[in-house]
């Protein structure tokens, strides 16, 4: 099995750039992100019917499965620590390596239909988190292991990214 080069980029930099591969610009307004993780759901869905969504169509990319798995993963990974920062103070985040739990966790040989049913059980679940979220809940702050101070808003933009740039990187 062709292993791809581990990624090791700190995506939180959008926050300030934008992504000009998404689209994404930083500034997308935070209460329209449990709509957009709803819907993403279904979209995820659509790809992981595709015949080939356990191929690895380009030599370093992951399949169709293996973004899903990961978007799946990432979900549950910010509506936790959504969680966190909303309910104690400064909290540190855990870490998560995305490579890493991708390998294992196996991504590739994940069954894409077990995968289409999870992601859409924690787009749900992230989406119920974000709607509890009001007035000054969004500037509570949470720290990465490495200082990276990040407000549930600006948390919330991060988790839109990731959204996005999978669903680009799958072509949906």
């Amino acid at each position: 099995m062709n292993e791809i080069e581990p990624d090791t980029r700190d995506w939180a930099d959008v926050l300030e750039g934008g992504c000009s591969e998404c689209g994404f610009t930083g500034h997308e307004d935070v209460t329209s992100v449990p709509d957009f993780a709803t819907t993403s759901a279904e979209a995820w869905n659509e790809v992981l019917t595709r015949p080939n969504a356990r191929e690895r169509t380009q030599p370093d990319r992951w399949s169709d499965v293996e973004y899903a798995a990961h978007v799946r993963d990432i979900l549950d990974l910010f509506r936790e620590r959504t969680h966190l920062i909303v309910t104690q103070e400064s909290p540190t985040l855990p870490n998560f390596d995305g490579d890493a739990v991708a390998v294992e966790s196996d991504y590739r040989n994940q069954d894409p239909a077990e995968v289409a049913v999870e992601l859409r059980a924690a787009a749900l679940a992230y989406a119920a988190g974000l709607s509890q979220v009001s007035g000054d809940q969004w500037d509570r702050v949470g720290y990465r292991a490495d200082g990276r101070e990040f407000t549930v808003a600006s948390l919330t933009r991060y988790g839109l990214h990731e959204l996005k740039h999978h669903l680009h990187d799958v072509n949906a």
